[in-house]
């Protein structure tokens, strides 16, 4: 792109960002990530920049204005942003195989997990077998008035008299 190409929105380093997104095929996927994020970053500063001038047109009674430069900035980096998301997912997509391969290994382990029922132990234990028996059945329970004694029971229960 020549000089008289490029949208009079976009500052240099930001169309030459926006060139960058149109040529994809020689870029590794680290310079990818980081050409997104510069890519986001720009974004996101023009999307602030709408809102504030919003704000302050409306705080002085104003409608807001047309704001178009700001506004062709978001669209064209947002359409950058775009290209280089798609181009990542085309290679995420391709991708060496290891990807595919964890995938179809965890396929089958489903399936197979699903073939063989799990463990469920013996069938003539279960966990609830009642309450325990009591060791001694000819003494009382513990705390019962006239087992142990009135005084320990009071004693116990609401301090002494």
């Amino acid at each position: 792109m020549s000089n008289s190409e490029t949208p009079r929105a976009l500052d240099r380093e930001e169309a030459d960002m926006v060139r960058q997104s149109q040529a994809l095929d020689e870029r590794s996927p680290a310079e990818l990530r980081e050409l997104i994020g510069r890519l986001r970053a720009r974004r996101d500063k023009a999307q602030r920049q709408i809102r504030t001038r919003a704000r302050s047109a409306q705080a002085r009674g104003e409608t807001a204005g047309a704001d178009t430069g700001a506004r062709e900035k978001k669209a064209l980096l947002t359409e950058a942003i775009a290209r280089v998301a798609e181009a990542m997912d085309a290679r995420r997509s391709e991708g060496d195989g290891e990807t595919k391969r964890a995938t179809d290994n965890l396929r089958d382990a489903i399936r197979r997990k699903a073939e063989n029922p799990t463990w469920t132990g013996p069938e003539d234990r279960t966990a609830d077998q009642g309450p325990s028996e009591t060791p001694n059945t000819k003494i009382a329970p513990s705390g019962a008035l006239h087992a142990e004694g009135m005084r320990a029971a009071i004693s116990r229960s609401t301090g002494n008299r």
